[in-house]
């Protein structure tokens, strides 16, 4: 551990890792993607890999392929001599990111089908989810629905890799998002105001409407989020 950077809560044990015969590494990576996501194991703190593993109650064969899947997303960085580092965050990296993100995502709009009625039936479930989880602060519940709604999203267009980049820079912009979501007025009532945009368009299958609605919230997104980011010192 880095000193004067602890792990703020207990990590999880064994227990909260389903095993059931699939990729167990993946399994790990996904709960510690989680920790991160949610500030648990903060920036800068090294992952040894005995201690994951005692956590975990597993070897640490599945605990350095997680590792070593996480690296390979930039989640975490690996030093070959000091080990597994959760990486830092900066306005400049998530300056960058969101705007690879936003070009990728309005390539995807641009090709996605109109979603039928059960379809659009999910996705307004999930948005009344992102509306709930955001205004109550539950941010760990809603990244993971903000994930589900756009991986929904998405897979409407026929475009698979931009799909699957696409998703892996949500991903990538998680811990952002959150930490961005950690900074509340006094009063404020938030609700998902860029996928209500979407469905909106969708539902009237206007696509220019959509593409405009979305290249407008997203500025709007961004100037806000780095602002806040700006706000902790990052």
């Amino acid at each position: 551990m880095i000193a004067g950077v602890p792990v703020r809560h207990p990590l999880p044990t064994m227990n909260n890792v389903e095993v059931k015969g699939v990729d167990l590494p993946a399994q790990i990576a996904q709960q510690v993607r989680k920790l991160i996501n949610r500030g648990t194991l903060a920036p800068g703190l090294q992952l040894r890999q005995s201690d994951l593993a005692d956590r975990f109650g597993i070897s640490r064969v599945p605990v350095r392929e997680a590792l070593k899947l996480l690296a390979a997303e930039g989640i975490i960085e690996h030093d070959p001599n000091r080990g597994f580092f959760v990486a830092p965050l900066s306005t400049d990296e998530a300056r960058q990111l969101y705007r690879y993100r936003f070009l990728l995502e309005r390539e995807l709009l641009k090709t996605v089908d109109w979603p039928d009625s059960t379809q659009m039936k999910a996705l307004k479930s999930m948005l009344e989810r992102l509306d709930s989880y955001l205004d109550k602060g539950q941010r760990a519940e809603w990244i993971d629905e903000y994930q589900e709604f756009y991986a929904l999203l998405f897979d409407l267009s026929p475009d698979k890799i931009l799909r699957r980049e696409a998703i892996r820079l949500i991903r990538l912009t998680d811990r952002y998002r959150a930490l961005a979501s950690e900074v509340r007025v006094p009063g404020e009532q938030r609700t998902a105001h860029l996928e209500h945009t979407l469905l909106a368009a969708m539902s009237k299958r206007d696509r220019g409407q959509l593409i405009r609605g979305f290249e407008r919230e997203r500025e709007k997104i961004l100037t806000s989020m780095l602002a806040r980011i700006d706000a902790r010192g990052l």
